[in-house]
C-alpha cells in the first residue's frame, strides 16, 4: 500500500476512529524512537546518591537562575 491510498484509507474512516487509529500510532513511533534514542545512550551506573546529588544541583541552578 502507498502511502496515498494509506491516507485515502486512513480519512474513509470516521473522525472519532481516525483520532484513535491517530494516537495508536503515535504511541508506537514514540516506543520506536525512545528505543532508538535508548540504543545510542552507554549504559552507565549511578547510585542513587550520584542522581541526588545531580537533583540538587540542577534545582540549586534553577533557584540561582530565578
Amino acid at each position: 500500500m502507498t502511502q496515498t491510498e494509506f491516507i485515502r484509507t486512513f480519512n474513509a474512516f470516521p473522525t472519532k476512529d481516525r483520532l484513535a487509529i491517530a494516537k495508536k500510532i503515535q504511541l508506537q513511533m514514540a516506543d520506536e524512537l525512545f528505543d532508538e534514542l535508548d540504543a545510542e545512550l552507554p549504559d552507565v551506573e549511578i547510585s542513587m546518591s550520584e542522581i541526588q546529588k545531580e537533583i540538587k544541583a540542577f534545582r540549586n541552578a534553577q533557584k540561582k537562575k530565578n
